[in-house]
């Protein structure tokens, strides 16, 4: 496993209530690091991490589809789980989402190696932020500030493990959900309502630190309040509007 070479500590000044985790996917066995004794859902690892030490993962107690550890059987293929669930009003439905539902290669990983950031000895190939909505939109914002690209969010109510660690690893894309929409997740309690959980690919996450340096955290048009806000608009761009008229 490859040393760390990107600095992460700009995300201290977050103070977040739940550490950052990253998770490294890998061929071999990684060196130092022990794996857990505990049984775990893919859905619950990160949670695992935000306050344990280091530790990887060859096989899960649900989830492995999602990480191409096994494939999925027939009876999940079949929707017959969905209305067993109710998640879904019918079978067919349920069986939709395997067409689209993002999973890694068939044995294409053997280990899944978690570490919250401050216990990070590598640059990860994810790293999943559980944050408030104000940590929230400072991540979302930066992640868009230099290139302008879409926000996503995307995910189903089933596997929704699969939109945190499969999508953003095969896509390069950010995605993120809010803690109390996936199904498995709320049945587990993983994590209290309402908090959103961001994941970034490796390609992401440099782009990701650079702009958090530059970008103003807190601009003081979320200070003005509603009064002040609709006042100072006009103003601004009234501004700009004779400077490029010279």
């Amino acid at each position: 496993m490859s040393s760390k070479k990107l600095d992460y500590s700009i995300f201290d000044k977050f103070k977040f209530e739940r550490k950052p985790v990253g998770v490294k996917y890998s061929m071999e066995k990684p060196e130092g690091i022990k794996p857990t004794k505990k049984n775990l859902a893919l859905c619950e690892l990160f949670k695992e991490a935000q306050t344990s030490q280091p530790f990887y993962v060859k096989n899960v107690q649900c989830g492995e589809q999602v990480l191409g550890i096994t494939e999925f059987p027939p009876l999940m293929y079949s929707g017959q789980l969905g209305p067993l669930y109710a998640m879904f009003k019918t079978p067919g439905a349920n069986r939709r989402i395997y067409d689209y539902v993002p999973t890694l290669p068939k044995d294409s990983v053997k280990y899944i190696t978690h570490a919250s950031i401050d216990k990070m000895n590598f640059d990860p190939d994810l790293l999943i932020f559980t944050a408030s909505p104000s940590q929230a939109e400072i991540l979302l914002r930066a992640s868009s500030y230099s290139d302008g690209k879409m926000w996503n969010a995307k995910g189903t109510t089933c596997l929704a493990c699969a939109w945190i660690y499969a999508h953003p690893y095969l896509s390069g894309e950010m995605n993120y959900t809010i803690s109390g929409l996936g199904f498995s997740m709320k049945a587990r309690g993983v994590l209290p309502e309402g908090l959103i959980i961001i994941t970034f690919p490796f390609d992401a996450i440099s782009p990701l630190i650079e702009n958090l340096k530059e970008m103003d955290w807190d601009p003081f048009w979320f200070h003005l309040g509603r009064e002040g806000f609709i006042k100072e608009v006009p103003k601004k761009t009234a501004a700009l509007l004779k400077k490029f008229a010279e």
